[in-house]
């Protein structure tokens, strides 16, 4: 049986059906119902706005391709994050900011769902909330875990 999906006077789909059908095919896919937070959904005209970190960029693509085969939208916009992309901004992020380049020894990044840990020596108080400050002003960055070490003696590079 076929059904026809209610539309609006201008024979668009209203946006908070889109919105559902986008959510329900979301959490049809395995591998993301582990987005915690759940991923964003924003539907305006038909235009779909996707809001939120995943773990992979694979799995930001399949979000993309999920939205986009939802009947009766215009467009989709992928704002998503995938923590891949959220560690490398903030290392960038580390490596160009006037006060974090006196970081002397590696700093790693780990990030899980934009909760970002960071770890490594650093040669003072001062640097490591440096770091920390940096790293809270990445987009995506929903929190900051520093486990960084202060270890005076330290010398090296950023990493």
């Amino acid at each position: 049986m076929i059904f026809d999906k209610p539309r609006t006077r201008n024979g668009h789909r209203p946006d908070a059906d889109i919105a559902a059908d986008i959510h329900r095919a979301l959490r049809g896919y395995t591998p993301l119902c582990a987005a915690a937070p759940p991923i964003q959904v924003e539907v305006g005209d038909g235009v779909v706005i996707l809001r939120g970190v995943v773990r992979g960029i694979a799995l930001r693509h399949a979000a993309g391709q999920l939205a986009a085969e939802v009947v009766g939208l215009e467009s989709v916009r992928n704002e998503l994050l995938a923590d891949p992309d959220i560690e490398q901004a903030v290392v960038q992020a580390l490596a160009t900011h006037p006060y974090a380049q006196l970081l002397t020894k590696p700093v790693l990044v780990k990030s899980d769902h934009g909760e970002v840990t960071l770890t490594g020596q650093v040669a003072s108080e001062i640097q490591q909330m440096i770091a920390e400050s940096v790293a809270r002003t990445v987009p995506g960055v929903s929190d900051v875990i520093n486990e960084l070490v202060v270890a005076p003696e330290s010398n090296g590079h950023l990493r």
